[in-house]
């Protein structure tokens, strides 16, 4: 399960862990399984959520 913080002051400027681009706001995403924090951008963070919405693929 991976969630999302809540805490809108917590967004900071850097490199997404997922796609390593340089942007200028980076959400907190907790993943469960892995027990870690990471910040993606905004794009990686709409892929993580389909990902989770079509986990068998998109003919499963």
């Amino acid at each position: 399960m991976i969630s999302v913080s809540s805490d809108s002051h917590a967004t900071t400027a850097g490199c997404c862990a997922d796609c390593g681009q340089m942007v200028l706001r980076r959400t907190p995403l907790f993943d469960e399984r892995a027990k870690a924090t990471r910040e993606v951008c905004i794009r990686c963070l709409v892929l993580v959520y389909q990902r989770r919405q079509f986990e068998s693929g998109c003919c499963g």
